[in-house]
């Protein structure tokens, strides 16, 4: 039995009790879904975009899936403890795919911001959620966003309203925490209206031994005028195989930020598509990694400048260790017409181990002829000189090695904004340099 025909038979066997576990917007995509996964299937190395994961060997252990809802009987509130020092935060929970309550535990949001669950905003207002939910997902047909769509139950959404200005960042926490292997499918949905201005701060991270399998699928649609900056962290284990898409769609004038940082992880996808679909649409993806052991870790990125005068800027550092694989793809999709784009792209690994390996794909597809867009890849070793110079003036070989890959990634990290996370960046990054990040035990990260 193929990965695919496993979780196809668990839909048609207990499709009853998926859609008894949700709500209407999310079951009337459900049979569409099954369809197109049919058609089309999970993507295979013939696959472009997917040249360098392969979907079939990372879904083919036969996983859990909690389609009863089962809360898990801890508070995480309690139990974990995932705030940056001295960062204030809106805090919830995503234990495994369950999306935990926040009541007593997060302050009240302001007046016009809304987070609460997809199947509590359809209960109150089923169109709006219908309006949104796999809008930008399924534009361009993906096998893990359409096998997330099918058998998601439930998500979170976060609603900014015209003209509010959040102080502090939302943050949500996803938790890998069951007690047997589980693949676990998370959704977010996230729509800031004109003017507004806010920060998201997704944090993925695990406890115990057992395989964790998660799809997670995060749509942003960005009004005219707004501004939203978006932080991505993983600090999962070996064991964990994870698959996250990032889907946004900016109206004129807004701008979106991404940074992306991985820490620790085990099999991890990542694929953000940015679509600017009004004039004078920004936006500002960035990304940091660093592997070890046999770790993998594989980004995607593609960028569609659909109407004239949008910026896009990408910058993607890699430092490869041990016998790890990293891959970077990132495309620059100019369309007929869009003429005064200006797109950046950059892509520089620094090779630690003589294992280690990495696989680069920069990429610029354009169709109009009055644009500048420049993309570059590199791949090189430690500067001898550098380090040649270093130990001359006292510094020990180690310690120089940790400077400069610190120096390296600290491009990226330097364009957070959020002073108290840029920090604590900071010093994860030095840790993991040092070997002193273990992967998260009860998220004690931050105690």
């Amino acid at each position: 039995m193929s990965s695919l025909e496993q979780y196809l038979q668990l839909y048609h066997a207990e499709k009853q009790r998926i859609a008894a576990g949700s709500c209407a917007p999310l079951n009337a995509l459900r049979e569409e879904q099954l369809a197109l996964l049919e058609k089309h299937g999970l993507p295979t190395k013939r696959n472009e975009e997917y040249l360098y994961t392969d979907v079939e060997a990372a879904l083919a252990p036969d996983y859990g899936v909690n389609l009863n809802r089962s809360v898990p009987a801890i508070d995480p509130y309690q139990t974990y403890r995932c705030a940056v020092p001295n960062l204030s935060t809106w805090l919830y929970f995503v234990v495994n795919d369950v999306v935990m309550p926040s009541e007593g535990h997060a302050a009240p949001l302001p007046e016009g911001v809304v987070v609460e669950t997809l199947c509590q905003a359809a209960a109150k207002n089923p169109d709006f959620i219908a309006k949104f939910y796999h809008r930008a997902a399924g534009k361009n047909y993906d096998g893990i966003a359409a096998i997330n769509t099918l058998l998601a139950q439930d998500g979170i959404l976060v609603h900014i309203s015209k003209g509010v200005q959040l102080k502090k960042p939302i943050q949500i926490v996803n938790v890998s925490a069951a007690k047997n292997d589980l693949m676990m499918n998370r959704r977010i949905l996230v729509v800031v209206e004109e003017g507004a201005q806010g920060s998201i701060l997704l944090c993925d991270h695990a406890e115990g031994e057992q395989n964790h399998l998660s799809t997670q699928v995060v749509e942003v649609f960005a009004a005219p005028h707004a501004q939203l900056d978006i932080y991505s962290i993983e600090e999962t284990k070996s064991t964990n195989t994870r698959f996250s898409n990032l889907y946004t769609e900016q109206a004129a004038e807004s701008n979106i930020s991404y940074t992306n940082v991985t820490l620790t992880n085990g099999n991890t996808r990542n694929r953000a598509e940015f679509r600017l679909l009004g004039e004078n649409a920004k936006v500002e993806a960035r990304g940091a990694l660093m592997t070890d052991a046999e770790e993998r870790v594989d980004n995607y990125l593609l960028v569609d400048h659909a109407v004239p005068q949008c910026t896009s800027e990408m910058l993607y550092k890699y430092v490869i260790n041990g016998k790890s694989t990293a891959a970077f793809t990132g495309k620059v999709l100019v369309r007929e017409g869009a003429q005064k784009s200006l797109s950046e792209q950059i892509n520089a690994n620094l090779l630690a181990s003589p294992e280690a390996r990495v696989l680069t794909q920069p990429m610029l597809e354009i169709y109009a002829d009055d644009v500048k867009c420049n993309h570059g890849s590199s791949i090189g070793k430690m500067d001898e000189n550098a380090l040649f110079y270093m130990r001359q003036r006292g510094i020990a070989e180690q310690e120089a090695r940790l400077l400069l890959q610190q120096a390296f990634v600290n491009e990226v990290l330097n364009h957070v904004k959020m002073e108290q996370l840029r920090d604590r960046l900071t010093h994860l990054v030095e840790m993991r340099f040092r070997g002193e990040l273990s992967p998260c035990q009860g998220c004690k990260m931050c105690r």
